[in-house]
């Protein structure tokens, strides 16, 4: 379905979300439990959170606009669990595996699974208010077409911090991987990712929020190392019968981007929080 969004422009994604956000309004209306929203600014920052020790399952469909010679549509639909695993009563093991189902296309079509990427992140248990995390980052080729992937084993650490505060949420997950093995053929893999995260918290599980994808590529020539966004959006928590959903839209802005684009970018975001 969020393929079919995408393809449709900027009105199916409207469309899509629009729909989307009624069909979540509608279960909640009839699933969640009186007296649940208040607790739902506590719940919205735990979700909010790369480091929280809880599980979570995650979809996000980024919609990339302006791409290529005929600046076309490149979609990134995101499958991403965060499984913590508690070591003993000081530290946890989260790990974060993200599986990107791909369209490109230019410079030849192609659709289908991208390289998978897994981060491991050693964290102590919450002290106070600011929690970090460390780790290996690993990028396994498993895409479905050469077009989409790199084929290339990479390999390089993964840092993560982040601050909770009453509203806010601030903090960063950064990972810089190196190939070391693949087909010799391929170009070798030397990239940055950095994923700043901004919540403001309000009133009923509303959020503010701003957390775009910063990409380096360092072994792109100099005017197409950088993918920037700027941009923000907005989130709701919604309260289920079994867990709670999270509910995101952002718009993004390149304020620095390849030669081949994209422009800008719009991501649907949803979260499920799973009890225990």
């Amino acid at each position: 379905m969020l393929r079919a969004c995408s393809r449709g422009g900027r009105a199916g994604l409207a469309g899509c979300g629009v729909a989307l956000l009624v069909v979540v309004a509608a279960t909640q209306a009839d699933a969640s439990s009186p007296g649940g929203s208040p607790g739902l600014g506590e719940i919205a920052q735990t979700m909010q959170n790369p480091l929280a020790r809880v599980r979570r399952f995650q979809i996000e469909n980024n919609a990339q606009f302006g791409f290529g010679p005929d600046r076309e549509l490149l979609n990134f639909l995101r499958i991403q669990p965060l499984i913590p695993f508690t070591l003993n009563k000081d530290w946890s093991l989260i790990t974060r595996p993200l599986i990107p189902i791909v369209h490109q296309p230019w410079p030849e079509s192609a659709d289908g699974l991208g390289d998978v990427f897994l981060q491991f992140l050693l964290s102590r248990e919450r002290a106070r208010r600011f929690i970090w995390g460390a780790g290996p980052a690993f990028v396994l080729p498993t895409a479905t077409d050469d077009v989409i992937g790199t084929g290339k084993w990479s390999a390089g650490p993964t840092l993560a911090g982040i601050y909770a505060g009453e509203r806010w949420l601030v903090g960063a997950v950064a990972s810089q991987v190196w190939s070391f093995a693949g087909d010799a053929d391929r170009p070798d893999v030397r990239s940055l990712t950095l994923r700043p995260i901004l919540h403001y918290n309000l009133p009923s599980g509303w959020a503010l929020r701003s957390s775009p994808s910063i990409i380096a590529d360092w072994e792109a020539e100099s005017g197409s190392r950088w993918l920037v966004p700027l941009g923000a959006g907005v989130a709701k928590v919604f309260a289920l019968r079994r867990g709670h959903l999270d509910v995101a839209v952002d718009g993004y802005y390149h304020v620095e981007a390849p030669r081949t684009g994209p422009e800008w970018q719009l991501r649907l975001q949803v979260t499920w929080l799973l009890r225990k």
